[in-house]
């Protein structure tokens, strides 16, 4: 049986890699862009998204009462920035 821990370092590299290749790609202007422009929806992320994915509830929670992370709200809905989730991103020291 694998250590859940491991896993979960794993993921964590992988996304935090997707993320700095996603930073080091050129943005261009294109319809893409005047298209992210025109949704400002496009820079949220529901918390149904981010919930048991990347954190649990309990840690979203401690996270907002921190000040680490901004929610907003709309009809009861909850959503995140992508740039603050971003932000959460740190490099770890795993020994291996």
């Amino acid at each position: 049986m694998t250590n859940p821990f491991e896993i979960l370092c794993e993921r964590l590299e992988n996304l935090e890699n997707l993320i700095r290749e996603q930073k080091s790609i050129p943005k261009k202007e294109n319809s893409t862009t005047e298209e992210k422009r025109q949704n400002p929806l496009n820079d949220y992320i529901p918390k149904t998204e981010i919930r048991g994915v990347l954190a649990s509830n309990s840690t979203l929670w401690k996270l907002e009462n921190e000040g680490k992370l901004t929610v907003y709200g709309v009809g009861g809905k909850r959503y995140y920035k992508k740039a603050d989730i971003e932000n959460l991103f740190k490099p770890l020291n795993v020994k291996r």
